[in-house]
């Protein structure tokens, strides 16, 4: 081997993992939104969930990055563990697909598919075109990259060191295992690592299935790194989801060591093809799938194992972000998906604190214990404005795309709307303690007045989240017209309230204080109408 020859390889293996790396881009641009859904929504049934995961990562190339999105998906709450650990199963039979891929043996018109895909990302001026287009390119830019570790993995196969190394491996299995493992944690990517096998076994450097099989589930076991460097710093839900892959790859390697042994896996493989290439294709496949096969009905024992190594619950704390994790936002659709279950939040205790104030607004006895709470939910929201805003700059900077920086402009609205509301349940809850301190009370016409209109504010409140998130049986214009009755009817007890005034039934500061209530409700009518307009910007 020259120096000539490693900078081939060097280059080579650029434009392999290069090349899955675009096609991954290109199809998540392409679907990304649509395969962050099906991951979040289509997994509540265990078969359901192996299929997905199967299916994402067969498309986007990468179990890495499905497995990744699973753990950050439990991390902000959107997803069970448990419905985690069925995706966690799939990913890992999914990522077999680059292989099975490359046993196609469609190198020779490579250069071609590379072609009809830069023209496609040159010439055309769609967004669409442009991500079809780095697929394509990325698929004949892999191939191109296999064809250069072909060609200049070929001295290899008469270097006397390498060729008596390889055959060492197959009595050596458990440094064989370590190997892989560690190739394929710098590598991230076991998709690439046993590619790069298969371009070995197309140059002649590796002439037996026997001498790689050992380092392939080394490989499958390094795969593991992303999966626990994305749980390091999450929930601990997010960590047993990673310890799920762990035991998986762990327990697959450890079953197909003892197989190879003990049966002719060797001799099975090499009767479905003579070639090597595609032995490894397959070999591989075959222990993701059986090793599934053994443990989908073991999940719940794997999920009391997980939660049994790693112990305990969550520690509250309510002036922290509880959803995001900053460490996960390598992938934007995990960043925005965290943030939309702490807006989520955010709006909960919103709306917690007005139910409360208005509960002690129509309440005769109030109690220091719900002033407090008002109190210290209120600065929790306040934070939660300030912090999620800066993730959401944080975010725009990362780069993204015009869905995902609509849906962070949405949400720089409606976090603004969240916390005016809960300013203006504060508000009507600083009221509710004045006449506690000062002993003076509404009249019973007034409590009547305010007990349907608080009912009619926190129905609507409620309604325009809904709509908000897509889940509303009510029309932009329904929504609209509720926030105008709103404004109807605060008209008409402000006119009821001045009679009072007039005919001497309230007091000037009791009807101060009345007026402010109306007002602070009115407020809140307004913002929640903002929500629900915020969903169609």
């Amino acid at each position: 081997m020259t120096i000539s020859h490693w900078i081939g390889l060097a280059g080579g293996l650029a434009l392999f993992l290069y090349g899955i790396r675009l096609m991954g881009d290109g199809i998540q641009h392409l679907a990304g939104s649509k395969l962050k859904n099906a991951l979040e929504k289509l997994t509540r049934n265990r078969i359901v969930g192996l299929f997905v995961g199967l299916f994402v990562t067969a498309i986007i190339q990468s179990s890495n990055a499905t497995t990744s999105m699973a753990v950050g998906f439990v991390n902000a709450g959107l997803m069970d563990f448990a419905r985690a650990s069925s995706v966690i199963l799939g990913a890992n039979i999914g990522t077999t697909a680059t292989g099975l891929l490359i046993a196609l043996k469609i190198s020779d018109i490579a250069p071609i598919i590379a072609f009809l895909g830069v023209i496609l990302i040159v010439f055309i001026k769609n967004k669409h075109a442009n991500s079809a287009g780095s697929v394509i390119a990325g698929l004949g830019i892999l191939f191109i990259g296999m064809n250069m570790l072909k060609e200049f993995m070929q001295p290899l196969s008469c270097e006397p060191w390498f060729t008596g190394f390889m055959l060492s491996l197959e009595s050596k299995p458990l440094l064989a295992i370590l190997i892989g493992a560690v190739f394929t944690s710098i590598v991230q990517s076991v998709s690439a690592s046993v590619g790069i096998l298969q371009a070995m076994a197309m140059s002649g450097a590796v002439t037996n299935l026997d001498q790689v099989v050992f380092i392939i589930l080394g490989m499958n076991i390094g795969c593991c790194v992303a999966a626990v460097t994305a749980a390091i710093g999450g929930t601990k839900d997010g960590k047993r989801t990673a310890s799920i892959h762990v035991m998986f790859n762990v327990f697959a390697g450890a079953l197909f060591v003892l197989l190879w042994k003990l049966l002719p896996l060797g001799d099975w493989i090499r009767a479905i093809t003579p070639d090597v290439m595609q032995q490894i294709a397959f070999f591989n496949t075959v222990e993701k799938i059986v090793a599934a096969a053994i443990m989908f009905p073991m999940l719940p024992l794997m999920e009391k194992l997980a939660r049994f190594v790693i112990r305990g619950a969550d520690k509250s704390d309510s002036h922290a972000l509880q959803h995001i994790n900053r460490s996960d936002f390598g992938s934007i659709s995990i960043a925005i998906a965290q943030v939309r279950a702490e807006t989520e939040r955010m709006f909960s205790l919103a709306l917690d604190n007005l139910k409360l104030s208005c509960k002690m607004l129509n309440s005769n006895k109030q109690t220091e214990a719900e002033f407090s709470k008002i109190t210290e939910t209120e600065e929790t929201i306040d934070y939660l404005n300030r912090a999620i805003t800066e993730v959401l700059v944080d975010i725009t900077s990362l780069g993204i795309t015009d869905a995902d920086a609509k849906a962070v402009n949405r949400t720089h609205h409606v976090i603004s709307d969240y916390e005016r509301i809960g300013d203006h349940a504060d508000n009507i809850a600083g009221y509710v303690h004045h006449f506690a301190d000062s002993g003076i009370k509404l009249s019973q016409s007034a409590h009547t007045e305010l007990e349907g209109l608080t009912a009619k504010v926190i129905s609507f409140v409620n309604d325009a989240q809904d709509f908000y998130l897509g889940k509303s049986e009510y029309t932009l214009p329904e929504l609209e017209a509720r926030e105008e009755e709103v404004d109807d009817i605060v008209d008409e007890l402000q006119e009821a309230h001045i009679r009072r005034l007039e005919n001497g039934s309230c007091s000037a500061e009791v009807g101060m204080l009345y007026q402010e209530i109306l007002t602070d409700l009115e407020r809140i009518a307004d913002h929640a109408v903002n929500i629900a307009q915020a969903a169609e910007k």
